[in-house]
């Protein structure tokens, strides 16, 4: 007989299961390129996005537990890691405030959407063919 777990008992289980030393060495390699997480490539589900967001974060607290920036106590429990998420991002969050002007930052998205639109163009266009590209636009003009 199936017994019905809630979606908080499902997340749970995806917490648990990225935090594995399996999982996370599958997702170093999924990184490289040498392994494919799941079936589909595309159009992931909240699920898979879930799992790969707990694999992300899994990843990085590992990484700064390494690099002896946080102790391992962390991983003991859930509250604590989520603790240091929060801490994480709000001292990100404050580091990019104090660094950037309004104005700065206002021209570091502008920069960012344009370099995305031209990154993800790279695989199709070489550099040359862009510039003529370009080249024949401002003619046209």
């Amino acid at each position: 007989m199936l017994s019905h777990i809630g979606i908080n008992q499902v997340y749970s289980i995806l917490r648990k299961m990225a935090k594995t030393n399996k999982y996370q060495t599958l997702y170093a390699n999924s990184k490289e390129g040498c392994v494919i997480l799941f079936k589909n490539i595309a159009a992931y589900t909240d699920l898979q996005v879930a799992f790969l967001q707990y694999l992300s974060f899994y990843n990085s607290l590992n990484i700064d537990i390494y690099m002896n920036e946080v102790d391992e106590i962390v991983l003991d429990n859930d509250i604590y890691e989520d603790a240091y998420s929060y801490y994480k991002n709000k001292e990100k969050s404050k580091k990019n405030k104090i660094l950037k002007t309004p104005q700065q930052q206002k021209k570091q998205a502008h920069n960012q959407k344009k370099a995305t639109t031209v990154s993800n163009t790279h695989v199709v266009f070489s550099k040359q063919n862009v510039k003529q590209a370009v080249q024949k636009v401002k003619r046209r003009k």
